[in-house]
């Protein structure tokens, strides 16, 4: 009768941390889309309530199956962590696979939930959170708190500069949008496709983390853009503070996890402490290319599942590790590379009673897997150079030096590397100096103290960590040739993985410095709990700071400013939205200018027929399509645009003010829409 009791009591407890942990997640979805759109209807309301609801109960359910192979010592918002990328991956699934839509989509995975909520009742009580309840809800309102003061920029209302409209936002921004946007739409992967050439298929990659914000887009009929500023941004940012904590809470406990989650999430980075370099600052890229957020989030949980069985020789953990590994490409292949080998390995290194020669030849074995699988991928078009020798790094050195702000630190690596010379191997040390000063700033200071203070108390597994995530990181950034494939930037394998050895490094500094001062606990004396809440409100002023012109780059030209590079003229906005409201969501519209910057096709939410980007690289129908479109502005007669738009099934098409055309006078004098030059004309299939 008492174990009843007991296991009733528990359950009642876990259903109010729910629902708390419901409410603060809902708040701050709501906070942001009002920040963004200046109203919460209700439907959106309950769209975020069925949001979180859904993914904490994937989250139970995942807990719940693999409750022998993992403690979960992260509380719920490890729940909602592991929930969040079971649900979205498997709408991203069903997204490419059912040619049903949206709606019936998250029907189906409702209806899972549903079932689980059901049938799952009599096991609610296995999950063990009683670790961490008070510091995982605390992660979940310094994540929520974090994120709003992150994104200053981008949830502020649009800037109006007379006849300009000014989006404080990379410019990367408009490609996902229009993702965002094309995946509302989609019935399957066959009506995906690449952004700028319309029946052409997309190029399927690190996709995943549009999926959840193209659902809110389709259930709340909220714009594209408006969904970007007010949940796919925040919402990152948000699972990064959940991942450190969940990161840390199994190794330290959830206090000094709390610490971890405030010190990724509040603390200036490496850029912000003075180290000068923009380019190798975490905040910056992990916004401007925010699927980092999401391959941060991630492949966290693949590390949770390869520590837990390196360190108790559960098979099954590692095994669960590594399907979020594959989980991870998805989401963001440049995290994906930069764990792949390093997740392969480690527990070939500290797997306990494995004898010596079984450890080596285990070793051998996924390296042999690794160099193969790395080998086979070079044979496809769309994956970029992979090849390890070194031939990279004289062309990323001389980008860095670009880099730097003005100031000392420009200055003397600009005499190291350009006005003096030094044996290969002093080069090198240099190198990784500046690669992990500029990356780590003071952290890289802190780790050493760190791993002394815990070379007694703690596992060697763990002790190790944030050196072999260093290692891998220099390896890769010194190591690797550049990409010549034109996949994405030359550099990007060199330079994405220092966003995940930011966020590991500072996350396990942070978290053993609170274990090592603190243990797992508050302050026991009054001052101390005090300074400690002063410190964290002080910390709280750090986003707040440093988040104005986050999103800008001051030492590139042209980048220094969003009105230098993300200015766009407010007719020009208006008239997509135009063709937006009035078009149905499967037409495809042309831009005259070829809307070389996706700003068209990302307002509209209507893809486009062809456009001047060389985004994924250029084709010979791509070449014809411009071509073609060329000669659409040269025609005279109405019927032969008729004929031209009907062939091609382009539905709209948007006029600028300086685009020659020698089209006939009653069809340019008759556009459906006229904003100060911008004219909409709309053709009939």
């Amino acid at each position: 009768m008492s174990n009843f009791t007991d296991l009733s009591r528990d359950i009642r407890h876990q259903r109010s941390l729910q629902w708390l942990a419901i409410a603060m997640m809902v708040a701050f979805l709501s906070l942001w889309l009002i920040r963004v759109t200046g109203h919460l209807s209700w439907i959106a309301w309950v769209s975020f309530v069925l949001f979180v609801s859904v993914c904490l109960t994937y989250g139970h359910a995942f807990l719940v199956v693999t409750q022998d192979v993992i403690n979960n010592k992260a509380g719920v918002s490890f729940q909602f962590l592991c929930g969040f990328f079971i649900f979205n991956t498997l709408l991203f699934i069903l997204s490419l696979v059912s040619p049903f839509g949206m709606f019936l989509n998250l029907f189906i995975l409702l209806l899972g939930a549903v079932t689980w909520v059901i049938g799952g009742r009599k096991r609610l009580s296995h999950v063990d959170d009683s670790y961490a309840e008070l510091p995982s809800l605390l992660c979940i309102f310094v994540s929520g708190v974090a994120a709003t003061l992150w994104c200053s920029d981008s949830q502020a209302p649009l800037l109006i500069q007379g006849k300009t409209a000014i989006y404080q936002t990379w410019q990367d921004t408009f490609i996902h949008v229009r993702e965002i946007s094309a995946f509302a739409q989609a019935h399957g992967i066959g009506t995906l496709y690449d952004i700028k050439l319309s029946g052409v298929p997309a190029q399927i990659y690190h996709f995943a983390s549009y999926l959840s914000p193209a659902a809110l887009a389709a259930l709340t009929g909220t714009p594209a853009i408006d969904i970007y500023s007010s949940f796919q941004l925040p919402f990152g940012i948000f699972l990064t503070g959940l991942a450190a904590f969940s990161l840390i809470a199994p190794i330290w406990g959830g206090w000094p996890a709390l610490a971890a989650t405030a010190a990724v999430l509040l603390l200036p980075d490496a850029y912000q402490q003075g180290f000068a370099n923009r380019y190798l600052s975490y905040n910056f890229l992990a916004q401007v290319n925010l699927g980092m957020l999401y391959g941060i989030a991630c492949i966290a949980i693949a590390w949770i599942f390869i520590l837990e069985g390196s360190r108790r020789g559960k098979v099954v953990a590692l095994l669960i590790g590594y399907v979020f590994l594959a989980i991870c490409l998805f989401y963001k292949a440049h995290i994906f590379v930069a764990n792949a080998f390093l997740l392969l390995i480690y527990p070939c290194l500290f797997f306990p009673t494995i004898k010596p020669i079984w450890r080596f030849l285990t070793g051998l074995g996924f390296i042999g897997i690794f160099v193969s699988v790395v080998d086979f991928s070079q044979t496809m078009a769309r994956v970029p150079v992979i090849r390890l020798d070194g031939s990279g790094i004289g062309w990323y050195v001389v980008q860095l030096l670009g880099d730097f702000d003005n100031g000392v630190l420009k200055n003397f690596f600009t005499q190291i590397f350009k006005h003096e010379q030094h044996s290969k191997p002093v080069e090198g040390l240099y190198v990784a100096a500046m690669l992990l000063l500029s990356t780590l700033g003071l952290w890289l200071v802190a780790t050493p103290v760190v791993i002394a203070a815990g070379r007694t108390k703690t596992t060697v597994e763990i002790l190790l960590f944030p050196l072999l995530i260093m290692l891998n990181y220099l390896v890769m950034s010194i190591g690797l040739a550049l990409d010549t494939r034109g996949v994405g930037t030359p550099d990007e394998l060199l330079n994405r993985p220092l966003v995940w050895t930011y966020f590991a490094v500072v996350a396990w500094v942070a978290g053993g410095l609170y274990f090592f001062l603190m243990g797992n606990r508050l302050p026991q004396s009054p001052i101390a709990r005090t300074s400690l809440l002063v410190l964290l409100c002080l910390a709280l002023t750090g986003p707040w700071i440093f988040s104005k012109n986050l999103q800008t780059f001051p030492a590139r030209q042209g980048k220094e400013s969003y009105e230098a590079f993300n200015s766009v003229p407010l007719c020009l906005v208006r008239a997509a939205q135009y063709i937006r409201d009035n078009s149905r969501a499967d037409a495809i519209m042309q831009d005259s200018e070829n809307d070389a910057r996706f700003i068209v096709t990302a307002l509209s939410q209507r893809q486009l027929f062809a456009g001047q980007s060389s985004f994924g690289g250029y084709s010979k129908e791509h070449q014809k399509r411009l071509d073609d479109l060329l000669a659409f502005k040269g025609l005279r007669q109405a019927e032969d645009l008729q004929s031209f738009a009907a062939f091609h099934t382009i539905s709209w098409y948007l006029l600028h003010p300086d685009t020659a055309v020698s089209w006939p006078t009653p069809i340019l004098s008759k556009p459906m829409f006229d904003c100060d030059g911008f004219r909409v004309y709309h053709f009939e299939k």
